[in-house]
């Protein structure tokens, strides 16, 4: 038996085996080698055609709790992992406190728990539920203690207090039986994904997203607090989110991890924390992590790889069976109209558009695999492609995938563009924009933005480099120099994706929707976010419309010029990555790829009753079991 979705939560339940929950809605469960022995059953709730994520999961006696992203609460057994009872989103909803109306959002947050017979969380309208596990009635529908912000962890294992972190990087500290929690300390700006107690030194230590003060969005990792609210420790050593916190079984050793991509193994015997070693060589980046009976850790990556390792000696003892693909990037080859490069899980897959403009179709003509780990981002070259791996890799290949060259990047590589005299290529890493020679791969520039990690680089028609930061700075560099031609400062908190350009504007994706910018910097001119849920991943510009897609699994179009919603899509399979145009028989269609693999091709209808996008054809490319570095 196989994994057959992406797994997005891990709960270890002693005497049982590994709880694991995916992107479908199911529930699995895994034994101490990650065999699968038993799965689900799809959802009767799933609406769209692969169902809603589950990132929130409880277990208490024979019960397991789960609540999806839209705020759907079910109750499973444990023994066989049935569902036994489903609480809709608006049967937990206290309608006095909503508009009219007003519909469950989609979120995306971990708060849950069970204390004393009875579970606690966030419905799908950010109010806090109390529901009798015995009977799964609803006892209780409350304004949540966190105000407007989700529960995003728990802890009950303190006796006399427990701890919340929300998503407002805050640690309430109080009683889930009374709601009460008078003690608030804000020990990040972000989510706290986990919070664990010490049982060795009696105190809390919670997960960092962003960081506080000076530090925000630029170094952070943990906090470590007293039961009383004292802060005594703070460790950054993280540059993006911390996503995964576990003790070893004697809390001699912690183990904490994130989007970085590796584990750091700390000493926890003394009551100063040290950090003592890293694991890396995940194939993705860190989401969870848990630790066994036997004390082994198994890791969990954004890509669904789960791995069971042995943290003293840094190696991997075995693995779930799972096979993973996902298309991290589009881009048309104007060397060849009707044919894209996709960036996949494990090199590029090549795939034509044809057919008629009445059936178009896509179909996958070459696949290559590099070795390298999977392919972040890549850019059509007049002979072939360059693309960046995750192995911090930047390689060029030939049109039948012979690697021509490989240059190894200073630390994590995020995006890859391309001159417009296609001699250079200018590479976003958290060491800063790194300028290639295309015909070599030889580095020929380095372009630094106040040390910050750059996240995403492009280039200007004038040959202007124009760098990113997960800070929201944009800087611009002249052609061929390090002399600063503009900055633009972006809010804080607004980070970088993806940055691209055409003749007239710069267009940047990440937080707080699409922005489209003048060349010469001078400010946001249009910003197109409108029921955008999360990030915007990645977007496109044809005549009047732009397209745009978000974490949230949509895909939206607006009007170029006032930034009209004309068209939205919620209905995808996974979390869109890549966004390119092709073009069958003279007419032009928006192809959109993925989380799972998926391929879809959507016709664009100008000012349509029935909105900008019409999906028309669906296409997979095909799993494969991917070769990891561990």
């Amino acid at each position: 038996m196989e994994l057959t979705n992406r797994i997005t939560r891990i709960l270890p339940v002693d005497g049982v085996g590994l709880l694991a929950a995916d992107v479908v809605g199911r529930i699995h469960l895994l034994d101490d080698r990650l065999r699968l022995l038993r799965s689900s059953p799809v959802p009767a709730t799933t609406t769209p055609p692969c169902g809603w994520p589950v990132y929130t999961v409880a277990v208490a006696g024979s019960w397991v709790v789960t609540k999806d992203k839209y705020g759907t609460i079910t109750r499973w057994a444990l023994d066989t992992l049935d569902p036994v009872d489903v609480l809709d989103a608006n049967a937990t909803a206290d309608r006095d406190r909503l508009s009219e109306d007003e519909e469950p959002s989609p979120e995306i947050s971990r708060g849950i728990a069970v204390w004393k017979g009875r579970v606690y969380v966030n419905n799908g309208f950010r109010q806090l539920v109390v529901i009798d596990l015995g009977t799964f009635a609803v006892e209780r529908i409350v304004p949540s203690f966190t105000g407007e912000t989700a529960l995003e962890s728990v802890c009950t294992d303190r006796p006399g207090v427990h701890a919340v972190g929300d998503r407002a990087g805050r640690v309430h500290l109080g009683s889930l039986e009374d709601l009460a929690f008078p003690t608030v300390v804000r020990v990040d700006h972000g989510n706290i994904h986990r919070l664990a107690h010490d049982r060795l030194h009696d105190r809390f230590w919670a997960t960092q997203d962003i960081g506080t003060g000076d530090d925000r969005y630029v170094r952070h990792g943990l906090a470590v607090l007293t039961p009383e609210g004292q802060l005594v420790h703070r460790m950054p050593f993280a540059r993006n989110d911390v996503e995964a916190l576990a003790f070893s079984r004697d809390h001699t050793r912690a183990y904490v991890g994130g989007f970085d991509g590796v584990i750091h193994v700390l000493d926890n015997s003394r009551p100063e924390p040290r950090i003592t070693g890293t694991l890396d060589g995940f194939s993705h980046q860190v989401s969870d992590c848990a630790v066994t009976e036997d004390d082994a850790l198994v890791v969990l990556t954004q890509d669904g790889h789960l791995v069971r390792t042995d943290p003293a000696r840094n190696t991997v003892t075995a693995r779930a069976p799972f096979r993973r693909q996902c298309v991290w990037d589009l881009q048309a080859d104007p060397g060849s109209p009707g044919t894209l490069y996709a960036a996949t899980d494990d090199g590029v897959a090549v795939v034509r558009a044809g057919g008629t403009a009445a059936a178009p179709s896509l179909s996958v003509i070459a696949h290559h695999i590099t070795g390298l780990g999977f392919t972040r981002r890549v850019q059509p070259m007049p002979d072939g492609w360059i693309g960046v791996t995750w192995d911090r890799k930047v390689v060029r290949a030939d049109r039948d995938g012979n690697l021509r060259w490989t240059s190894a990047m200073p630390d994590i590589a995020h995006t890859v563009a391309v001159s417009p005299d296609r001699q250079r290529a200018l590479v976003a890493t958290n060491a800063g924009a790194v300028e290639l020679d295309t015909a070599t791969g030889r580095t020929v520039g380095l372009l630094d933005v106040d040390g910050l990690p750059v996240w995403a680089a492009t280039y200007l028609p004038t040959g202007e480099r124009v760098a990113g930061t997960r800070t929201g700075e944009l800087r611009a560099f002249d052609a061929h120099g390090t002399s600063v031609t503009w900055s633009l400062r972006l809010r804080l908190g607004e980070y970088v994706k993806r940055l691209w350009a055409d003749a007239h504007h710069l267009y940047v994706t990440g937080s707080d929707g699409l922005k489209q910018i003048p060349h010469h910097g001078d400010d946001v001119e249009h910003r197109y976010v409108e029921l955008l849920d999360n990030t915007v991943e990645n977007g496109v510009v044809h005549a009047d419309t732009v397209c745009a897609v978000s974490y949230g699994c949509q895909l939206a179009a607006y009007d170029r010029h006032t930034g009209d919603l004309t068209g939205l899509v919620e209905d995808l399979p996974g979390e869109p990555k890549g966004v390119a145009l092709t073009g069958v028989d003279a007419e032009t269609f928006l192809v959109v790829g993925g989380r799972g693999g998926y391929l879809d091709l959507y016709r664009l209808r100008d000012r349509s009753p029935k909105g900008a996008l019409a999906r028309v054809r669906r296409t997979f490319l095909p799993r494969g079991a991917t070769r990891t570095t561990r």
